[in-house]
């Protein structure tokens, strides 16, 4: 969740998502969500389509 007292908050503009610390969490890129991992600093790409239940949510 995105502090509103976050110097970052402007970046959920940008379809990221930080932590208050001002970590990044993850990105909204074209049909998924993308994450680095922590460890390996891996770019992982999961589909909305393979979220369950994101069907049932709108924008």
């Amino acid at each position: 969740m995105v502090s509103a007292t976050s110097p970052r908050s402007h970046s959920a503009d940008c379809g990221e998502t930080r932590c208050e610390c001002g970590q990044l969490i993850a990105k909204v890129r074209g049909q998924g969500l993308e994450l680095k991992c922590k460890r390996c600093k891996r770019i992982v790409v999961i589909p909305f389509s393979s979220i369950e239940g994101w069907g049932s949510v709108t924008a």
